[in-house]
């Protein structure tokens, strides 16, 4: 990241003009560059002597802020770390969800069931410590003042590359995926991809070997919809279509 995205001497992706200028041909945008990736301090988890990492994988943040680094993005996950589960945001309170059912445990309220208890470790862990939040563009384009997302083909597939690179350096087990458009974005990354069971397949991912789980984003659709799995800890998506994919992939890790 600090040689080919942002470093010490600042953003130094040289893909920048041309996702920039894909953006703002489009009147109203906003384009927010250099928002790099949380990996938790204990993302490198061994669980029953089998490599357990876990990699969230989204589009982009959206947020308006620019040159964030890989420490201030770690940084941001403590104050939902510390808070209530149950006063997060949809989006942080469906990843708390996802982690706990990667993490053998059900989605629920309760803090304890949240904390990790590693053997080099003289506390339990958070699972917000014990995983990576990706996002597949470096950079944000959104409708000025909003969070709704303008990015475009050309940054998708400009940062690949570096996708790529995160990917082959995390190696990670379960790639859990929080937007449909993610898939699709890539797709030039995989091969060998096989079904598994419903929103669950195996894939070589840049090369790598993971259990590749696709849903929706968990807020998504609007507060009420069936789709927004985020809003409690127990929706019929969660329960139906998140939960057994998790699931499965716990069960069948090992077999390929």
């Amino acid at each position: 990241m600090s040689a080919q995205v942002l470093g010490e001497s600042g953003f130094c992706c040289t893909r920048e003009a041309a996702c920039r200028a894909s953006a703002l041909r489009r009147q109203g945008t906003s384009f927010w560059r250099g928002q790099l990736s949380h990996v938790g301090h204990h993302y490198d988890v061994v669980e029953d002597g089998l490599p357990w990492r876990v990699l969230l994988l989204g589009m982009e943040t959206g947020r308006d802020r620019e040159l964030v680094t890989l420490a201030e993005r770690r940084l941001e996950q403590q104050p939902v770390i510390a808070g209530d589960p149950r006063s997060r945001k949809p989006h942080m309170k469906g990843t708390a969800s996802a982690l706990r059912l990667a993490f053998g445990r059900t989605p629920g309220p309760d803090r304890h069931g949240e904390l990790l208890d590693l053997a080099n470790t003289p506390q339990p862990v958070h699972v917000m410590d014990a995983y990576a939040l990706v996002n597949v563009r470096l950079c944000s384009a959104v409708a000025t003042g909003t969070t709704a997302s303008r990015g475009t083909a050309v940054m998708t597939a400009n940062c690949l590359p570096h996708l790529a690179a995160t990917v082959r350096i995390l190696e990670p087990t379960l790639c859990i995926l929080q937007s449909r458009p993610s898939r699709v974005g890539i797709d030039p990354l995989v091969t060998r991809a096989r079904t598994l069971v419903p929103n669950l397949e195996h894939v070589h991912l840049a090369g790598v070997p993971v259990y590749l789980a696709s849903f929706g984003h968990p807020h998504q659709m609007g507060p009420h919809s069936s789709l927004n799995w985020g809003r409690s800890f127990s929706t019929p998506y969660l329960d139906d279509v998140v939960a057994p994919a998790i699931r499965a992939a716990r069960d069948l890790r090992g077999n390929h």
